[in-house]
């Protein structure tokens, strides 16, 4: 059986603790439904467009934002494709319950949602038939375990998994699997997406982001010569996770502190129920938290857009009274009064 080796630090226990009492204060901060779904999305497709970028994918947040929502797209494109297979694989993992168990059945499932229309069909959820390495300006920097270590592998991962690794804490149980199929490399190709992808599920239905409101990715393509570095670190402390644990404690640590403070910034009054704000709609109403009133013109330069489309972003907050205009003129725009 897999059986990872680390030792629970004073740094990593301190990490540990500060993520639970800050997904304690997202778990409990009076947001509604309505808007809680449009983080849910947002935080889907960041997961989508970081977890590619890291790899190279060079399509823009708002392009992948723009793809998360098209009914229609042509799947020519390969940079797109991989972002909508990502995708898919997200979804997918959201739709699972909470504590289905980790399978290999699933983990080849995840593979192939992440490479289908990649690779040729005989190597799309199925195991690697050759040796694979990791290469980096043109040198390589790492010889992964055999093919023949491949399924035995990923078997064993699984195994733990579902045996010590359920009373493991879900953030160590989540960077443990996210190394071991970096470790492995178990596939032609999506070793990195796969890692990543299960990693995510481990968090979702272990307990730990059960409202999927972040995307631990993005700290990992902010820091992309660190993340890899901390993967690198591993083999060279002698397969000791130890600070790798720590770094993966700290993303998740980061991004929780990114989702706390947007949410607890935009306290939205009862009268929003209902509500799913855009991404314009809550920039603007953050750029209203921090002055007394805007004008047309002002929100115009503020989000870049034409004037009709400023009454089409305030007219939803208006008819929630989030959102008030003067009586007199200049007509200027400002934050309801709390009734």
């Amino acid at each position: 059986m897999y059986q990872p080796t680390y030792t629970i630090t004073d740094i990593l226990l301190g990490r540990i603790s500060e993520a639970e009492a800050l997904r304690t204060r997202i778990q409990t901060a009076p947001v509604h439904v309505a808007w809680l779904e449009s983080i849910r999305l947002e935080a889907l497709v960041r997961g989508a467009h970081f977890s590619t970028a890291i790899e190279g994918n060079p399509l823009t947040l708002p392009e992948v934002e723009a793809l998360a929502g098209s009914k229609t797209v042509a799947l020519k494109d390969r940079a797109k494709r991989e972002v909508l297979n990502y995708l898919a694989a997200l979804r997918w993992i959201a739709r699972q319950p909470t504590n289905t168990p980790v399978t290999e059945p699933a983990v080849l499932k995840l593979h192939r949602l992440i490479t289908t229309g990649l690779l040729e069909p005989k190597g799309v959820g199925a195991y690697k038939r050759s040796a694979n390495v990791i290469m980096s300006a043109g040198r390589v920097v790492y010889r992964p375990p055999g093919p023949h270590a491949a399924k035995s592998g990923t078997r064993a991962l699984v195994r733990w998994l579902e045996g010590p690794g359920r009373a493991t804490h879900p953030i160590v149980t989540s960077a443990c699997a996210h190394h071991e199929i970096t470790r492995l490399h178990p596939f032609r190709d999506g070793n990195g997406r796969v890692a990543r992808a299960l990693a995510t599920w481990v968090l979702y239905h272990r307990g730990f982001d059960t409202q999927h409101l972040f995307a631990v990715d993005q700290y990992f393509k902010e820091d992309h010569e660190g993340y890899y570095q901390a993967l690198q670190r591993v083999h060279k402390e002698g397969d000791d996770l130890t600070s790798w644990l720590e770094y993966v404690a700290l993303a998740v640590l980061d991004t929780l502190h990114r989702t706390c403070q947007r949410i607890e910034q935009l306290a939205l009054p009862p009268s929003a129920k209902g509500l799913a704000l855009t991404r314009q709609q809550e920039r603007l109403l953050l750029a209203l938290r921090g002055k007394r009133d805007m004008t047309v013109e002002a929100c115009q330069r503020l989000l870049g857009v034409e004037r009709v489309q400023v009454y089409r972003i305030l007219r939803p907050l208006m008819s929630k009274r989030i959102v008030d205009k003067s009586t007199s003129r200049p007509v200027v725009y400002r934050l309801a009064p709390r009734r």
